[in-house]
């Protein structure tokens, strides 16, 4: 038996962190109290953005709305694979490379009802048809039966059946296009003709969107939902807000296109894009949501997930874990997790993991093996995220409050302006956060308190610590906000109180 068998659970219930890769989602899901605005009314579609950090749950939101577009009857179309050409960066990426892009998938999904309406084509009249074939041979000339497989497997919100139906009747090599003309009674296209049609389509795009949802609602849907994701996921945006918000701007700012009825274009976006999309935001037409969890919500995701895969048996980690008096174990990851789902997930990951080190056929977790996951993953998130050069200045710092005479006069031993820039770019990744200022005795004026915001961060650098200690010394909730504070009270006076990292209003 594996250790998860011991503790109770059908299956691993932290094995993967991808929204994408989680079959059952649904049985799981959480939905954040704007789901049912986002969703919206499909007899009334209407565009939306999505801000979140990475690990969210922007992906899992997405997922959500595909599974429901049979209940509540719109097409969705999933938009999350941007392939660049030769020369094409996400700065010279057009309007038109998207829309071409959003009509190829459209297209592929109304074709594959196919599979449920086997003379969807044939009763078509003649004009339909000749545009079909048109539109087939321009968005799907170079397509075969193994490219086509790629291009299903992104539009996640299509049956199974139908991808089985493709994977039936078209070969890996075949072209996707003969298939159509052959089967489906359409009218040839002739070469000239089709390079002539093509031109012609390439200057009305939108129109096209139109004429396909005429298609499309025919079959009795209400609507096209267009789901736009992981735009921040490229080889060409990677960690680059600026480059991201580059690629997704052509289509943000064109509110002629996400006015089109009766289409719904949802946008699912790295937050790290918010300052730039400002610049062209126009909330009074475009609905804005920001994704964000608190820690009750952080520990009702952890308690359905870990209800599923025990079938109803655990409901909490506390459960499976050895008694602490200092701390309730599912309140400590949520603290540590930084509002994040997938992170609540890495560290339960990395707590069975230590515990499977220490013994594999245990029924409880013991308390050891809490806080050396926990470690574990405080370790592999900071590198990751900040790199190993930050985190090695974090431990040497030795402290998560500082000021830039401490840092530059007692830890680094340089002047006042490389550490002032030192900060600036801790504070552009979003590791340290200004919270107020000091007053000391050796400084005519106040200065200004810095601190490290991240709580994996702040775990490495009091590593020594248990995590009784660790929580007991400095997690501060905000009685006001509910934020949750990691830091030390050492440095405080009556003159000088603590300051919540969120709302700004004293913690004591």
């Amino acid at each position: 038996m594996s250790l998860h068998e011991y503790l109770g659970f059908d299956a691993q219930p932290f094995t993967t962190t991808n929204a994408d890769e989680e079959l059952n989602l649904a049985e799981y899901f959480v939905p954040p109290p704007f789901y049912d605005a986002v969703l919206g009314d499909a007899n009334s579609p209407s565009a939306s953005v999505v801000l979140a950090p990475r690990g969210a749950g922007k992906t899992a939101l997405r997922r959500m709305l595909e599974q429901g577009s049979t209940k509540y009857r719109f097409m969705a179309v999933t938009y999350d694979r941007y392939e660049f050409g030769a020369g094409q960066t996400p700065d010279n990426i057009t309007l038109n490379y998207h829309l071409r892009n959003i009509i190829c998938r459209v297209l592929v999904s109304y074709l594959s009802y196919i599979a449920d309406y086997p003379d969807l084509l044939t009763k078509l009249n003649d004009a339909d048809k000749k545009n079909i074939a048109l539109f087939a041979k321009t968005y799907l000339g170079d397509l075969t039966g193994d490219k086509l497989q790629e291009l299903l497997s992104e539009l996640k919100g299509l049956p199974d059946k139908f991808k089985a139906f493709w994977l039936k009747n078209v070969g890996v090599l075949e072209s996707v296009v003969n298939w159509i003309l052959k089967t489906q009674n359409l009218p040839e296209i002739d070469l000239p003709d089709a390079k002539q049609e093509e031109k012609r389509l390439s200057e009305t795009y939108k129109h096209q969107l139109k004429y396909l949802s005429t298609l499309v609602t025919a079959l009795g849907f209400k609507a096209i939902y267009v789901l736009i994701d992981k735009p921040d996921e490229t080889e060409h945006t990677g960690n680059n807000s600026g480059a991201t918000y580059s690629l997704i701007r052509p289509l943000l700012r064109d509110l002629e296109l996400l006015g089109l009825r009766p289409y719904g274009f949802k946008f699912f976006l790295w937050d790290q894009i918010d300052s730039l999309y400002r610049k062209d935001a126009r909330p009074d037409r475009i609905h804005e949501y920001k994704l964000s969890w608190s820690r009750q919500s952080l520990q009702a995701v952890l308690s359905k997930r870990l209800k599923y895969f025990s079938n109803q048996h655990c409901a909490n980690m506390s459960q499976i874990c050895e008694t602490s008096h200092a701390y309730d174990v599912d309140t400590a990851i949520c603290v540590i997790a930084n509002k994040s789902p997938r992170n609540v997930i890495r560290i339960c990951e990395q707590i069975l993991a230590a515990q499977a080190e220490i013994a594999n056929d245990a029924r409880i977790i013991s308390r050891t093996a809490v806080d050396r996951g926990v470690l574990t993953y405080c370790e592999q998130a900071s590198i990751n995220t900040y790199g190993g050069n930050v985190i090695k200045d974090m431990q040497r710092i030795g402290r998560e409050l500082f000021t830039i005479n401490f840092l530059a006069n007692e830890v680094f031993k340089v002047d006042a302006n490389t550490v002032r820039n030192k900060i600036t770019a801790w504070t552009t990744m979003g590791l340290v956060k200004q919270i107020g200022s000091l007053v000391v005795a050796t400084s005519k004026k106040p200065l200004n308190l810095y601190c490290v915001v991240d709580p994996a961060v702040v775990r490495i650098i009091h590593r020594t610590l248990s995590l009784d200690v660790f929580l007991q010394t400095l997690w501060i909730p905000c009685n006001f906000c509910n934020t949750d504070n990691l830091m030390g009270l050492d440095i405080f006076s009556n003159d000088n109180p603590p300051l919540c990292l969120e709302c700004g209003r004293s913690l004591v």
